[in-house]
């Protein structure tokens, strides 16, 4: 019997190596060719799904996320030793201010808003920059609706500032209400001109 030594099997290997090279395995989500495969998605899954998309539609059209994210801002900022009674009260002075009836109980209180401004004007000029009151709406997480071309006097800034985070709480807070008003009427149209409550 003959014996081969190991160097032969290596050199065989090393040979065999570089004349067929291993086949890369490609993911099939990688080929734009239609695939001939169809996915099958089970009854159940297909309702899951459905939910998970309803559920994630209700969320962002009512913007509850950002909802819940103020009202933990307002408890965080006040500090308040009894938070549920300080979020019962919060919620009732949204609605009265979303009905007209109470004022708004707005993240930023004037002194905040006068602060913003100061720290852009520290030397007092009286004015910003149209790019000073871009950065002080960002700062304050508060979006700029108009354009802006000349510079601004910190006054009627102060009241832009102040105008704006009202008009977008009330925008939260009336997030969805015209949807709901829809549906009621849609209700109403099928029961015949009365709503089943």
């Amino acid at each position: 019997m003959l014996k081969q030594s190991r160097p032969c099997f290596e050199e065989a290997d090393a040979a065999k190596d570089e004349a067929e090279p291993e086949p890369i395995l490609v993911c099939k989500c990688l080929i734009d060719a239609e695939s001939s495969e169809q996915i099958v998605v089970s009854p159940r899954k297909q309702k899951i799904l459905s939910t998970v998309a309803r559920t994630e539609e209700y969320l962002r059209v009512r913007r509850i996320p950002e909802l819940i994210r103020f009202l933990i801002t307002k408890v965080i900022a006040d500090g308040s030793n009894r938070p549920i009674a300080f979020l019962e009260n919060l919620l009732n002075e949204g609605m009265l201010f979303r009905a007209g009836h109470g004022l708004a109980p707005v993240l930023y209180e004037d002194r905040h808003l006068r602060a913003v401004i100061k720290s852009f004007d520290p030397g007092n000029r009286g004015w910003l920059t149209p790019g000073q009151v871009r950065r002080a709406f960002i700062t304050l997480g508060l979006t700029l609706t108009e354009t802006l071309n000349e510079r601004i006097p910190t006054d009627v800034l102060f009241e832009l500032l102040k105008t704006t985070q009202e008009k977008e709480l009330f925008s939260l807070l009336t997030a969805g209400v015209c949807l709901e008003d829809d549906s009621r009427v849609d209700i109403e149209l099928k029961n015949g001109g009365s709503t089943t409550d």
